[in-house]
């Protein structure tokens, strides 16, 4: 799990092998605020992240889901 902040927005990634061990997925949960204060808001309940294409490693399927967050918090669809 990495936890990273992105202007206001806390975001913690998190990545799991699959069932059958061939891939990565990847899962994100977006927070206003710090995830540790009484304040923060949880504005992207933890959910997978869908890609065209299987993460190979955990590295790729953080990435994935840093991308996500990214594209969400920019588009400001929160």
């Amino acid at each position: 799990m990495d936890i990273e902040v992105m202007g206001q927005y806390e975001i913690v990634l998190e990545a799991f092998s699959n069932l059958s061990n061939t891939g990565w997925m990847p899962f994100v949960t977006i927070y206003r605020g710090r995830s540790s204060s009484r304040r923060s808001i949880c504005v992207v309940q933890r959910q997978r992240v869908e890609t065209n294409l299987p993460a190979h490693s955990r590295e790729q399927a953080i990435e994935a889901a840093r991308a996500f967050a990214a594209q969400r918090i920019g588009n400001g669809r929160l």
